[in-house]
């Protein structure tokens, strides 16, 4: 709970120093780099979790890795995160500001789980039902998918605070739960 209100204020801090510098996408396309980075690499994760490292030695080393791929902009949040002490809390923030991306934009990110891949006819049907559901400022969805052959069919899909849980393994357990009550 406390990574979410540490990261909303950095989040929108950049949202807005983007959007006035006309510099969006290129912060869009820098952060989901960053994201696949601490997602993929251990040692850059295990990095900006050391709470041994100085802010200085970090605001160093990112300026040594980032400096020829990154945004200035980017660059220097970045900077400012590791001079306050929270460069550990950038994979909350970059989804907080992909978020705030998302909102503006009038798109809303909807995470399916389901146990095969969803055909494109599935998925042009799911995301009409979820704008409709979702109401008139939603004009897309985005989907995140996940496989996950427990759910032994149907789906689930999580938009927002809400969950949709069509899943088999679900309806068995009801079904189990009904049947054991009377």
């Amino acid at each position: 709970m406390r990574d979410i209100r540490v990261a909303k204020p950095y989040a929108r801090a950049l949202y807005e120093a983007a959007t006035e510098q006309n510099a969006l996408d290129a912060i869009i396309a820098d952060v989901n780099e960053l994201i696949q980075l601490s997602e993929q690499s251990e040692e850059f994760a295990q990095f900006i979790n050391n709470p041994l490292l100085s802010s200085q030695v970090k605001s160093g080393i990112f300026k040594e890795l980032f400096d020829a791929t990154l945004q200035p902009l980017t660059r220097n949040f970045l900077a400012l995160l590791a001079a306050k002490q929270r460069e550990r809390y950038f994979p909350v923030i970059a989804e907080a500001f992909m978020e705030i991306v998302d909102d503006a934009a009038g798109r809303v990110v909807a995470k399916v789980t389901t146990v095969v891949e969803m055909t494109p006819e599935q998925e042009t049907r799911l995301a009409q039902q979820l704008r409709d559901y979702a109401g008139p400022s939603v004009q897309e969805v985005r989907f995140e998918t996940t496989i996950d052959e427990s759910i032994q069919g149907g789906f689930i899909v999580q938009l927002k605070d809400t969950v949709f849980d069509a899943s088999i393994a679900t309806q068995l357990k009801r079904l189990k739960h009904r049947l054991a009550t009377g």
